[in-house]
Parts: structure tokens; C-alpha cells; sequence
């Protein structure tokens, strides 16, 4: 798996690789992680226009629930809806496919969930390229990991006051709340 900063010069070459991936018989996935909500936008707009192609936007809030059953007729359902000329897709709330810690609280190991070994299953053959929002690179499972053919990372800022000035203009009014440093 390939992994680079939304920044980094390679991202370029890796969109042009995009024109010509050969997605038959497969997805192409690429994981897009990171706290950095306004950079993951600009890029799907970028992205969009470079490749010139209508990009699908799925929250999966709407499909993803606790309850397994369903979770299963939500995919089904959002699979069945897709047109074969819906070329891209940028699923986001990412998070809600990653696994969960298994056991004691300071165990490091996460497994995947039902729902979201579910929907790997189901999206492995649909001929598409799809790029999921992870708010958070460590809350990806391997599973997601091996699925995945690359991951652009969307740090926050270094500096104190970049940070400072990125904390203000990723202010969400509407159910902001305040990101705890332990794992979920």
C-alpha cells in the first residue's frame, strides 16, 4: 500500500495514475485519514476535476447502524441503487468501519467489525474507485489496511500557531465536540 501526505508531490502522479486504473473485476480503494476535513474536501473537488469525473458522495452514518441485519439491507440496498456510469465514490465517517478493541482497555489490537468486513465483502467486485474518510489513521483496522491499494494522510498542522488558526476554521457549530487523545 502506498502511503503519502496530501501535500507530498506524489499525490499528483497518483491522481493521473487514477485515468488508468484497470478496474475490472475489482475496487480500487484509498483510504483518506486524518483530522483535516477542509484539505479531504478540496482534494475530492481537485480530484473530480482533474480526472473529470462526477464523484458520488455516501455518508456512511446512513448506512452503517449497531444492528447487523440492518447494517446488511442498508449496503444492499445503497449497492443495488449504484449506476454503472458512478465511476468514484468518497464514503465518508470512515470510522464507522474500523474495529474495535477487543478485550482489556489497553490492548492495541483492533478487529474489524461485522458491518465492515460486510461491506468489504459486498464492494470487492463492483468496478469502482472509492475513497473513505477516516477521521482518525489509528483507528484503521488491518483489515481496511489490506483492502486498501493507498492512503493520503491529512494531518493537523505543526506549528502553534497554524494549529491555532486550523482549530478555528474547522469549528463545527453544529455538534462539535471535543476529541479525546485516548482510542475509541
Amino acid at each position: 500500500m502506498k502511503r503519502f501526505g496530501f501535500d507530498d508531490p506524489n499525490v499528483a502522479s497518483f491522481i493521473s495514475e487514477l485515468k488508468q486504473v484497470n478496474l475490472v473485476g475489482s475496487i480500487f480503494m484509498v483510504l483518506l485519514t486524518g483530522p483535516y476535513r477542509k484539505g479531504k474536501k478540496k482534494f475530492i473537488l481537485d480530484l473530480a476535476k482533474k480526472i473529470d469525473e462526477e464523484i458520488i458522495h455516501v455518508d456512511l452514518i446512513d448506512i452503517i447502524t449497531m444492528n447487523e441485519k440492518e447494517t446488511e439491507k442498508n449496503i444492499d440496498a445503497f449497492l443495488n441503487d449504484l449506476s454503472e456510469d458512478e465511476k468514484i465514490l468518497f464514503l465518508s465517517n470512515g470510522d464507522r468501519l474500523c474495529g474495535e478493541y477487543a478485550g482489556y482497555t489497553f490492548s492495541k489490537t483492533r478487529y474489524a467489525t461485522p458491518q465492515g468486513r460486510y461491506l468489504l465483502r459486498k464492494i470487492r467486485n463492483i468496478e469502482k474507485i472509492i475513497f473513505i474518510d477516516v477521521a482518525d489513521e489509528d483507528n484503521v483496522d488491518k483489515t481496511l489496511e489490506r483492502h486498501s491499494h493507498a492512503m493520503i494522510r491529512f494531518p493537523r498542522p505543526g506549528s502553534l500557531l497554524k494549529r491555532l488558526t486550523w482549530q478555528l476554521g474547522n469549528l463545527d457549530f453544529h455538534g462539535y465536540n471535543i476529541r479525546s487523545k485516548r482510542p475509541a
